[in-house]
């Protein structure tokens, strides 16, 4: 139970504070306990997180009337999608600052919900990958395990 309040606590992290998804991400690999579950759940965390800015962005799409849609951010926006198309979805998540504002256009812009899952998987996948590989490397440096102990003794 302790484990899955871990994970509802994530995706309440991701979607709902203003906190770096990068800082959610290492506290939760460091606290967690390791090991093949512990990727492909966050994995799993991470896709539904943003898969929830895609249906938000998607909401406001039939809300918003059509005469506001026109915002020089929002024309910005749309114009990355269309100069580079759904992989915009795969850089996002490597852009702090961008990676929720481009699931919201995702969704506002109607891209088809089969291809942004498809992008947004994959793109979660390198996502977690990478940063699980930086914890457990890191894992091997001295100060980053007393760094560690010291976290998970609060």
């Amino acid at each position: 139970m302790e484990l899955l309040t871990q994970y509802v606590m994530l995706a309440i992290g991701i979607m709902f504070t203003p906190l770096s998804d990068d800082v959610l991400m290492i506290t939760h690999l460091t606290v967690a306990p390791s090991g093949l579950a512990l990727f492909i759940t966050t994995w799993v965390v991470f896709t539904l997180a943003f898969s929830w800015f895609y249906v938000v962005g998607r909401g406001l799409h039939r809300v918003i009337p059509t005469s506001k849609r026109n915002s020089r951010y929002l024309n910005r926006a749309k114009a990355l999608y269309e100069k580079h198309g759904s992989r915009i979805v795969l850089i996002s998540y490597f852009i702090p600052g961008l990676r929720h504002p481009l699931h919201y256009v995702a969704g506002f812009t109607s891209l088809k919900f089969r291809t942004y899952a498809f992008y947004n998987a994959i793109s979660a996948f390198l996502y977690t990958g990478a940063w699980f590989i930086v914890i457990r490397l890191a894992g091997d440096i001295p100060a980053f395990q007393q760094l560690q102990n010291w976290v998970l003794s609060l």
